[in-house]
């Protein structure tokens, strides 16, 4: 009981810690003509500015972009945020450091309509920040090749290429040379497994940078083009790419994956400082400790373990939000996954 004591203490002091520094808003930006992002039909690419964690500094945990096709009533963003008529955007990226540039593509939406974007961010336990600024896109009609009945897909995607960079894989093809093709959807292939789409429908740039991959690994990738009747493409000539092993610049927690979890959690972290001994440990919300999972490799360098999603006892853990945390003598680093069942 003495030791479980401790590690409550320890966790609750290190949320503590965390929840002094909320995450800022980030100004969100409406694409426009004048941009590389575009506004269809269907879709609109919105942009804008990553926040840190602590002030302009660090990365923060996450994002929460919603739209409506009713705007802000007066200063009552509270209300129109929780509105059952306000849309919930699903896939977003990760953050990026603080100061570089975001960007994501909302699907689905109908041609001719008014739309109102707001953007919110956190940090890894969930502190939200305010609200962002109101973004407002307009789509366009549809155009005329859009044509009743029309069941002739576009020919598959050239040029798909799949380059390594410090933060992911940069996927990159060249555009279809199909009048009606509203856009593109991406697929990866991880280990054995199959193909399994990586966007969240269809998106309208010829460039799309994979973050979520794990360092050292190998992916496949693919592409097909869609036009606006919903005929998708054959699939490209596919790609594969191994994603760079960046030396770390701390001792730390990265983000799990996948987020949420169904069977299994993929921890990620970095080792700076071989001299500290290090352990990564599973903690429920009520920050009591669930799984061991022991000391973390003593050499520097990103690493990454998998949680079974099981308890110490070897149960299967109830649904519901958990905290890793990777601890030394020296630094507490925590991460939030989300257990479905």
């Amino acid at each position: 009981m003495r030791a479980l004591g401790s590690e409550r203490f320890a966790i609750a002091l290190t949320l503590a810690l965390v929840y002094l520094s909320l995450p800022p808003l980030a100004q969100l930006c409406a694409a426009s003509e004048a941009t590389i992002l575009a506004v269809t039909a269907t879709s609109a690419t919105l942009r804008w500015t990553a926040p840190g964690d602590d002030g302009d500094l660090g990365r923060a945990s996450q994002y929460d972009l919603r739209f409506s096709v009713y705007n802000v009533q007066g200063n009552d963003s509270l209300a129109w945020w929780t509105s059952s008529s306000t849309k919930i955007c699903s896939g977003l990226p990760n953050p990026g450091v603080a100061g570089t540039r975001d960007s994501f593509v909302v699907v689905g939406l109908a041609p001719e309509r008014t739309y109102y974007f707001v953007l919110r961010t956190a940090d890894e336990v969930e502190n939200w920040s305010f609200f962002s600024n109101i973004a407002v896109v307009t789509t366009p009609g549809i155009p005329d090749t859009n044509r009743q009945g029309d069941t002739t897909p576009p020919p598959p995607v050239a040029g798909l290429t799949a380059t390594p960079s410090a933060g992911g894989i940069r996927l990159t093809w060249s555009p279809s040379g199909a009048p009606d093709v509203a856009g593109y959807v991406l697929y990866r292939k991880y280990q054995q497994l199959d193909y399994v789409q990586l966007t969240d429908g269809i998106i309208e740039v010829t460039t799309y940078l994979d973050k979520d991959v794990l360092s050292g690994e190998s992916y496949g990738y693919n592409v097909t083009a869609v036009d606006y009747s919903g005929n998708e493409s054959p699939l490209a000539q596919a790609v594969t790419a191994i994603a760079l092993t960046p030396p770390p610049v701390a001792t730390k927690l990265l983000a799990p994956f996948p987020d949420p979890c169904l069977t299994q959690a993929i921890l990620r972290y970095e080792i700076s400082d071989g001299r500290a001994q290090s352990t990564l440990k599973i903690f429920d919300i009520n920050g009591r400790l669930v799984r061991d999972l022991g000391e973390a490799n003593p050499e520097p360098g990103q690493y990454s373990i998998a949680w079974d999603l099981r308890a110490s006892n070897g149960e299967r853990v109830a649904a519901g939000i958990y905290f890793c945390v990777l601890s030394s003598k020296d630094a507490t680093s925590a991460r939030k996954v989300s257990v479905l069942r």
